[in-house]
């Protein structure tokens, strides 16, 4: 009998044991290292040598990416100063150029106000010729223009010599954009007027805007109306 029940306690003793050691294996939480969750010193001494080995493993691997991160956010920083030094220069520059243009209109914009407010007409006075009224610095500032009043009053001034006290003639402000051929004239003295090209040798293109009616450019008549292009502007 007692060997009976010596024998059943050899066995039934380290079964239990067994039985209740593997019920009472520590299992981890499952954690993110990506996130940030680690294991507290208690749960890591629970561990077994395998799992604080995969534990480490994916510790190292988190801080080589973190590693590798942080050097592409330091050399994205230092082309981020890079950026911001030019775009600061840019802006500058800008600035700069944005005051130069500002400076300008404001100058355009009084050009324009003092030309609205210049006579668009003038009464001759006793002793004034087409020279005279040319030179005043409210009509061109310059007598050599006079042609210039003279082939805006053609139909009024028949001979630019003789004009009259109290007549009132015009006095053309904006550049022609047409022409109405007169006796002894040709391309290249038309494109020669201040108020065409102030350049007789822009007669070729006062030619080609009319070919359509100029077939010959040594051939052109009187009371011929022609295009002046105006994207080849007057010279001051």
């Amino acid at each position: 009998m007692f060997k009976v029940k010596t024998l059943v306690s050899l066995i039934v003793i380290p079964l239990a044991l067994v039985l209740l050691a593997g019920c009472s294996r520590y299992t981890p939480r499952e954690i993110d290292i990506s996130r940030g969750e680690y294991y507290e010193d208690e749960e890591y001494q629970k561990l077994s040598d395998k799992e604080r080995e995969a534990y480490c493993a994916k510790l190292a691997a988190e801080l080589d990416l973190l590693q590798k991160r942080s050097e592409e956010a330091e050399a994205q920083l230092e082309q981020n100063k890079e950026d911001i030094q030019t775009f600061t220069r840019d802006l500058r520059d800008a600035e700069r150029e944005y005051s130069r243009l500002n400076n300008q209109v404001d100058e355009l914009t009084l050009q324009l106000q003092e030309l609205a407010n210049l006579p668009k007409e003038w009464q001759l006075q006793y002793g004034e010729c087409l020279w005279i009224v040319a030179g005043y610095e409210e009509i061109y500032g310059d007598p050599l223009k006079w042609t210039r009043l003279w082939r805006g009053n053609t139909q009024k001034i028949e001979d630019p010599d003789w004009v009259l006290a109290g007549w009132t003639i015009n006095v053309p402000r904006e550049w022609p954009t047409r022409h109405r051929v007169r006796q002894d004239e040709w391309l290249a003295k038309i494109a020669g007027y201040w108020e065409v090209y102030d350049n007789y040798r822009q007669w070729p293109v006062l030619f080609e805007a009319n070919k359509d009616r100029v077939a010959d450019p040594d051939l052109i008549f009187p009371d011929q109306e022609l295009v002046i292009p105006r994207e080849y502007p007057a010279s001051d």
